[in-house]
């Protein structure tokens, strides 16, 4: 199971304080930052465009993108492809105009494709011509946009649903959770069998940050 500590802010110095804090962390490579449009969700986050800015040391990146159009993030972050170390770059369905041209594009720059589906937005939104490009699918454990929620159960029968699905079109995806993520809850979704989970709150508002992460790691 990976670990992702998530980043979710508007402000740039709290942004480098969790990278700075991550690359601590024993067992953690990558990161998740959101970034949020204030339209998708009634939040608001830096940009990719401010990517320049931050340090990430030896850390990889995930994009998660909860905008109106996905696609607009990613020609921003192409302008910063060369100093912004991104593992995979994964957009909210729910606005995206095209789903296949966005994982073309996403694909073309060598960074994992990948999609990500609001916590009651059925998996069919998935286009069946997404799938030969899918290498992630991040599945919401709360409301897109914020973090510090509670976690809904709802999201363990729909990791069932996608690992059948995955089955059907003979894709080997990486399953990520977000949002929610405590150790209450963090046995559940190891016994549904999630590759990943995004963590944000717990991890952010712990006294003990690696104390949490072993915990997290031991479920």
């Amino acid at each position: 199971m990976k670990i992702y500590p998530a980043i979710l802010t508007d402000s740039l110095s709290q942004a480098q304080q969790q990278l700075d804090i991550a690359q601590e962390l024993s067992d953690i490579e990558t990161v998740q930052i959101d970034i949020i449009d204030g339209r998708f969700a009634d939040n608001l986050t830096f940009t990719a465009a401010d990517f320049g800015e931050l340090e990430f040391g030896d850390l990889t990146c995930d994009l998660h993108l909860m905008t109106e159009e996905p696609m607009d993030a990613v020609y921003e972050l192409i302008e910063y492809s060369k100093v912004v170390p991104v593992r995979a770059v994964i957009g909210q369905v729910e606005r995206m105009s095209n789903q296949k041209f966005f994982l073309e594009e996403v694909e073309k720059h060598e960074w994992e494709p990948g999609l990500s589906l609001d916590i009651f937005t059925p998996l069919e939104a998935i286009d069946d011509d997404s799938w030969q490009f899918l290498k992630v699918v991040q599945l919401m454990g709360v409301e897109a946009g914020f973090q510090g929620q509670q976690f809904n159960p709802h999201v363990l029968e729909k990791i069932e649903e996608l690992k059948l699905l995955a089955l059907k079109f003979e894709k080997s995806i990486e399953i990520i959770v977000d949002g929610g993520v405590t150790t209450e809850t963090m046995k559940k979704i190891v016994d549904v069998g999630v590759d990943s989970v995004a963590v944000g709150s717990a991890l952010w508002n712990a006294t003990d940050k690696q104390a949490l992460l072993n915990s997290l790691a031991r479920v």
